[in-house]
């Protein structure tokens, strides 16, 4: 499941995610440089059976050799409380070298939503001027409110689409796989999952936010990654909002901090005259996939401390 070994410098015990060997990684205690080892040779006394090689984490979000979608869950996840300084700058190393795969995802994802604007519109004339509407565009006949669900829906569920996707990569990403932009054509196995529980989601969303606000925000607090957990676990409706409560357990005042942040960085984007937004939502996006692996003790490449090995 993952690589343990020892830092050079400070002799903190550091993880990293199998797949890593002979990578360096920089240690989140001391900041220096060091190189993964091998686990043959690390882990010679408990791995002498086989010297063959397996990710753990090839059957989640990657294609198999014959080129078939494979997503049953791999691996323990244990609840975990988040360090909001450390998976911080966990996220700043990913990003510093993964950067321009990661804006091109966002940029994507982008383009996609104003093409579907763009369709939409010139749908909605060419429904108009079926029915000699175009000088009351804003008429709301029946036609016209049924069309207006329509785009919703349709917006909605290419928006959906391209998130599942960019969840995908960005949890290769972080798990030192290849990251396969083939994934943006293949979310369809977890759409109808993802847009049920987006829809109860957003029901009860809005029902605690009408009862005195807090209602909502501790609901949102609590099942944020829900998405998370059906595109990574390949988990139910129901189920993914179990797992989502069961690691939001002490993490609460931590995700509301990251939530700060993230609408910070958001604004701050904004403000850079829009161009900082092109590097501050994904740098967003790959800190909530981070925040998701932390909360639920799952490695990936940046080192992460689990013990200390000084006397």
């Amino acid at each position: 499941m993952s690589i343990q070994f020892p830092c050079t410098e400070c002799e903190n015990t550091l993880e990293v995610p199998d797949g890593s060997e002979g990578q360096q990684a920089r240690c989140p205690a001391c900041s220096a440089l060091v190189n993964v080892p091998d686990t043959q040779t690390h882990n010679a006394e408990r791995s002498t059976e086989t010297h063959d090689f397996m990710n753990p984490y090839a059957s989640t979000s990657a294609l198999d050799p014959q080129g078939t979608s494979s997503f049953e869950p791999v691996g323990e996840i244990t609840v975990q409380q988040i360090d909001i300084g450390w998976t911080l700058k966990a996220t700043w190393e990913l990003f510093k070298v993964h950067f321009g795969i990661l804006i091109g995802i966002f940029m994507i994802m982008v383009a996609a939503g104003f093409l579907t604007s763009m369709g939409l519109l010139i749908l909605r004339f060419a429904v108009l001027a079926i029915n000699g509407e175009l000088n009351q565009p804003d008429a709301l006949t029946p036609i016209m409110i049924g069309f207006s669900v329509f785009e919703n829906i349709t917006s909605q569920l290419v928006n959906l689409w391209f998130t599942i996707a960019s969840i995908r990569i960005m949890l290769q990403i972080a798990r030192n796989q290849p990251a396969d932009l083939a994934l943006l054509l293949q979310s369809a196995p977890f759409m109808i999952r993802t847009f049920l529980a987006t829809l109860l989601f957003g029901i009860i969303f809005f029902v605690g936010l009408i009862l005195f606000i807090v209602p909502g925000i501790y609901f949102m607090l609590t099942y944020w990654n829900y998405t998370y957990f059906i595109v990574d676990r390949n988990c139910g409706v129901l189920e993914a909002f179990r797992l989502a409560k069961t690691h939001a357990s002490g993490n609460r005042l931590s995700i509301f901090v990251t939530g700060l942040i993230f609408i910070g960085l958001g604004i701050l984007g904004v403000l850079a005259l829009c161009l900082g937004w092109i590097a501050t939502t994904p740098f967003c996006m790959l800190l909530l996939v981070i925040t998701y692996l932390t909360m639920t003790g799952q490695p990936f490449v940046q080192p992460r401390v689990v013990g200390n090995m000084q006397a």
